[in-house]
């Protein structure tokens, strides 16, 4: 399988996947798969086949929010984060209500700094687009500020700053 954190396969990945887009849901049903490895690698294909052509994307948005945000990897979860930040416009009100929820949960379970400071990072964004969450998403931040951890507290405060002068 190799490092956990080198690309494997990835590109080889892709370009199979691209060829033939039937195979396209064999790979989305690995982000499920109980090794987290092979859900990481996944993750790693996916954003880029959805990023690259949105035809990827469209089909599966919901499956997304629905079905697998349900992994219990947090590789997963912040894959899934990063796709609801770069395609936010493509997702219906009640879909970004949806990734609302499990956002705010996802940082309020999680103790990983990279779900935590990209979670910000998108409930930040989703707070520009519906100010009634914001004082949520002013919640989380002023929890997070105090955070050990530079990367989560410098964005916690930029949130907070940030959201102050939205009303």
């Amino acid at each position: 399988m190799g490092k956990p954190n080198s690309l494997g396969n990835t590109l080889k990945i892709v370009k199979i996947v691209e060829s033939d887009p039937k195979k396209f849901p064999q790979l989305l049903k690995l982000l499920l798969h109980k090794d987290s490895l092979v859900a990481m690698r996944a993750m790693n294909d996916i954003k880029r086949l959805m990023r690259a052509d949105k035809d990827f994307f469209d089909p599966q948005k919901e499956s997304l929010i629905k079905v697998y945000s349900k992994s219990k990897h947090n590789v997963v979860k912040l894959g899934l984060i990063t796709l609801y930040f770069d395609f936010i416009k493509e997702f219906s009100s009640s879909e970004l209500k949806r990734i609302k929820s499990l956002t705010l949960k996802w940082v309020g379970e999680s103790e990983d700094w990279m779900i935590l400071a990209q979670g910000l990072k998108l409930l930040e964004k989703l707070a520009r687009i519906d100010p009634r969450i914001q004082p949520e998403v002013i919640a989380v931040a002023k929890r997070l500020q105090i955070d050990s951890r530079k990367a989560v507290a410098t964005k916690a405060k930029k949130v907070l700053s940030g959201l102050k002068g939205i009303n």
